[in-house]
Parts: structure tokens; C-alpha cells; sequence
């Protein structure tokens, strides 16, 4: 019984070192090629997210639209385009740089920011008025809203008969001339504080309120829309002429 005892304790012990150099054998090469890859995929998951995450990150520095200029085109146009209104040319020509709008060569390429974002652009100094400037922007986004509607009223009358304004309407036009006054109160006050605000600004502005004031009492000149078309061309002087004034230090 005791040899057969010790047999047995020998079986086990053989049996117990055969699983544990199983265990320790090498992977098979297949295996081996998996583990590989495996590490490979991740390495190139990381590159990859890295790439994204830079792509995107350049993708936020750098979202002006930019039309390739044809030949043919005009600032006028893209300005109707983009701005609703070919006045705005004088403005994005000054911030792309174009001396000469009328000898733009094909293919150069037109940065086209939203006019909010334009103004906000350092290169244009404009950070003293940059609350007046929101201001200006705010009432010709609430005139935008009912320009087509003041358009088409007036051609439902004869002649210059003035028109009946809907309630909506005739509150944002009174709000628009508010904001137009508030920035005239604003820019008079900084040219008491420190700042001397050129006078012809003002004036400007000045008309854009008499003819908000005109067109909010049903006033309008018939079917040519010309005195639509001058409030554009009064805010966009004033725009210009702060732009002029800030990168003269804002001196006159």
C-alpha cells in the first residue's frame, strides 16, 4: 500500500509540473500577430484623435467664409449677397485690404465675416465704441426683419398714399430709432469724457433717425424704395467714419 501511496504522489507531481510548462509556453506566433496589431490600432486611434482634435481646433480659429473672387463680380454684389445690401462693399474692402474695388484680380480669395463679427476684428481698432457699434448693428438687424414687408406695403397704394403699418412693425421701427438715439447719446458722452467724436458721425446718424422717423409714420417715396436704400447708405457712412476715426486714433 505504501508503494502504491508513493506511485500515486509521483503521478501527481508530474501531472502538476506538466500543467504549470504549459502555462509557460511562448504564444503561438497568431497570437503573438494579435497582440501586435492590437497595439498597433491603438497607437493609430491616438494619432488619430490627436489629428481631429487639432483639425477641429483649427477649424474654430479660422471660420470667415471666403469667396474666390471671378471675373465679372463685383464687391456690389457680394455685399447684396452676404449683407443684404451693396453699400457694405466700402466696409469689405476695407477689411480685406482693396485699394481699388474696381481692379480686384480673379481668384483672390474675399474673407466675408458676419458684419457683428467684422467689427470685432482688432485690426480695426474699433474697441472704444465697441458697445456703440453693437448698437448701430442691432438696429439695422431689426430694420433687415421688415424691409422686404415696407417694400411691399407701399405697392398695395397709389402714388406716395402714405401706408398703414402693421403693429409690429411700427414698434420696431420705434425701437430702432431708439437704439440709433442711445448711440447718439453714447458717442456724445465720450466726447465729453475723453474721446472727440468727429460731428459728421452724429449728423449721420441724425438722418438715419429722420428717415426710421418718416418710413415708422407711413411715409415712403412711392415704388422706387430709394428712402429704404438711404438708411443703409447713412448707417454705412457712419460705420465708415468710425472705422476712419478709430484707426486715426480717434482724432480727427
Amino acid at each position: 500500500n505504501e508503494c502504491i501511496m508513493k506511485k500515486q504522489l509521483l503521478i501527481i507531481l508530474i501531472i502538476a509540473l506538466l500543467v504549470t510548462c504549459k502555462q509557460e509556453k511562448p504564444a503561438p506566433k497568431e497570437t503573438l500577430q494579435k497582440e501586435v496589431e492590437t497595439v498597433v490600432d491603438s497607437t493609430q486611434i491616438e494619432k488619430d484623435t490627436v489629428a481631429t482634435s487639432i483639425e477641429k481646433e483649427i477649424n474654430v480659429k479660422d471660420t470667415i467664409p471666403v469667396h474666390i473672387f471671378k471675373s465679372g463680380e463685383t464687391l456690389w454684389n457680394l455685399c447684396r449677397s452676404y449683407y443684404g445690401n451693396r453699400h457694405y462693399s466700402s466696409i469689405l474692402a476695407r477689411y480685406n485690404e482693396i485699394e481699388n474695388v474696381n481692379n480686384i484680380k480673379d481668384s483672390t480669395p474675399i474673407k466675408i465675416p458676419a458684419l457683428e463679427n467684422l467689427f470685432k476684428d482688432p485690426k480695426l481698432k474699433l474697441a472704444p465704441i465697441e458697445n456703440e457699434l453693437d448698437k448701430m448693428l442691432a438696429a439695422r438687424t431689426l430694420f433687415m426683419k421688415h424691409q422686404k414687408t415696407l417694400g411691399d406695403l407701399r405697392e398695395e397704394v397709389e402714388g406716395r398714399t402714405p401706408i398703414t403699418l402693421p403693429e409690429t412693425v411700427k414698434n420696431d421701427l420705434q425701437q430702432t430709432i431708439s437704439l440709433i438715439n442711445e448711440t447718439i447719446s453714447s458717442l456724445k458722452q465720450i466726447e465729453s469724457d475723453s474721446l472727440e467724436v468727429p460731428k459728421r458721425t452724429i449728423s449721420q446718424l441724425n438722418s438715419v433717425v429722420n428717415n426710421l422717423t418718416n418710413l415708422a409714420k407711413g411715409n415712403h417715396d412711392g415704388p422706387y424704395k430709394y428712402d429704404l436704400d438711404m438708411f443703409h447708405q447713412n448707417l454705412i457712412r457712419a460705420l465708415n467714419n468710425s472705422i476712419t476715426w478709430a484707426q486715426n486714433n480717434y482724432k480727427n
